[in-house]
């Protein structure tokens, strides 16, 4: 015992229980499968829409392939994990309840699936921003997709904490 009035013991640490444990199984196993599928199609609405709104900004930019764009004579391909499909595939096992119906599961999923793509957009925006302002890409694209990540996690386990603590 740390101090008289609190008895670490007596604290039930949600985290350590079998449902968050099989949640957090299924997050890897999601993840992983992720990876196993190249996503084309996914990859090109991305691709395509960073194109896009680059250009609205007034950069000069042209596609190169179904994945890869041209912005400001710079190539930029687009990857599995700038669509954030990973994170979104990953936060399925964690968003699920179990007291729901499917189509009320479905539908918080394609939600939550929809606002992941916006703000990815975002994220992946203003990375090409910075970067042709004279930031490091390092820093542009993969410190911001990293607090980006580090967000959509918080988020995610602080929901599934809430869920485990009501059943």
């Amino acid at each position: 015992m740390l101090h008289a009035k609190l008895d670490l013991a007596a604290i039930r640490m949600p985290w350590l229980n079998r449902e968050f444990l099989l949640r957090a199984s299924f997050v890897a196993l999601f993840v992983l499968l992720t990876y196993q599928f190249p996503w084309r199609w996914l990859r090109f609405v991305t691709s395509a829409a960073v194109l896009r709104i680059s250009s609205s900004l007034g950069m000069a930019t042209a596609r190169v392939s179904f994945d890869t764009i041209r912005i400001q004579g710079q190539l930029f391909r687009v990857v599995i994990a700038c669509t954030f499909v990973d994170v979104f595939m990953g936060s399925i096992p964690l968003l699920w309840d179990v007291r729901k119906s499917l189509l009320r599961n479905a539908s918080r999923l394609l939600a939550v699936a929809v606002i992941f793509f916006g703000l990815n957009l975002v994220r992946l925006e203003i990375a090409q921003v910075l970067y042709f302002r004279g930031v490091p890409w390092t820093l542009a694209d993969e410190v911001l997709g990293g607090f980006a990540y580090f967000a959509v996690w918080l988020f995610l386990w602080r929901r599934t904490w809430r869920l485990l603590r009501e059943v």
